[in-house]
């Protein structure tokens, strides 16, 4: 594959719309040859809300594409403000995708489309609005993250992992801290301070990108009695793999979530 297929066929992953140069037959773009992270070089706009002022992207090749939305450039060590969740699907050079906005702040998931192209080598630009065919409300570009082009390990996985939040009470905000475990095979287990109780498991992509597949299943009592939630997602982690950043979505979309966890012991 020639340099500029590669590119665009990276821009359909990410939902572009258009990709200039090519025709069709053999040209035709595969996601199955595609995988990368990307991180956001410039960002305008409100679009992705109103704290959102970096994009780090996840892009896989069996079509899911992970946005991880921050408060600040992927370079200068920013906190997550959301995520995006989205699918998409390619035809010969046309490429879209759409999918559910998450913030952190509690408020309601909103649709999202994507659209682009690829204006320079190693660039991708993308303009984001809240519906497809609709007028752009935030505008990226993003360069490739080469440091996620290889396997991800279970070695790397394997440990005990921590974080915590302030989460909202009847009678005002609790500080709530989670303890997960994941061994050698990738299996997590763990709870939290609110006494919920969590299993799953956190495995390798098969491809050459340095990105984690999550399931996870977390069990709560309440009132009513116990309530299950099921999770999907994805993971990364930071070059020393002391932090790792979790995505995670339930599956009706109705809740998304991204968490930040600290390697507390090595492995075992």
């Amino acid at each position: 594959m020639n340099h500029w297929k590669k590119l665009c066929t990276l821009a359909a992953l990410a939902g572009l719309t258009a990709c200039g140069g090519g025709g069709g037959g053999s040209d035709a773009l595969n996601l199955a040859t595609v995988q990368g992270v990307w991180d956001t070089t410039t960002y305008t706009g409100t679009g992705l809300g109103s704290s959102t002022l970096g994009v780090r992207g996840v892009m896989l090749p069996d079509g899911a594409a992970w946005l991880f939305l921050l408060d600040g450039a992927p370079s200068s060590n920013p906190a997550p403000v959301g995520l995006v969740k989205s699918t998409v699907s390619v035809a010969g050079q046309s490429f879209s995708g759409t999918g559910t906005r998450f913030m952190l702040d509690n408020s309601a998931p909103a649709s999202l489309a994507v659209a682009g192209s690829v204006p320079a080598t190693s660039t991708l630009a993308l303009d984001f609005a809240p519906q497809a065919g609709g007028t752009a409300t935030a505008t990226a570009r993003l360069a490739p993250v080469t440091r996620f082009n290889e396997l991800a390990t279970t070695a790397d996985m394997n440990g005990a992992w921590s974080f915590s939040s302030t989460v909202a009470t009847g009678g005002g905000t609790t500080t709530v801290t989670w303890n997960w475990s994941i061994d050698g095979n990738g299996t997590l287990t763990g709870s939290n301070t609110l006494g919920c109780t969590f299993t799953g498991q956190v495995v390798p992509r098969s491809e050459a990108v340095k990105v984690y597949n999550v399931n996870l299943n977390e069990s709560c009592n309440d009132v009513s009695g116990t309530v299950v939630r099921q999770f999907s997602g994805v993971a990364l982690q930071n070059t020393a793999k002391t932090l790792t950043t979790f995505g995670l979505v339930v599956g009706d979309n109705s809740y998304g979530t991204v968490v930040v966890a600290t390697k507390l012991t090595p492995p075992t």
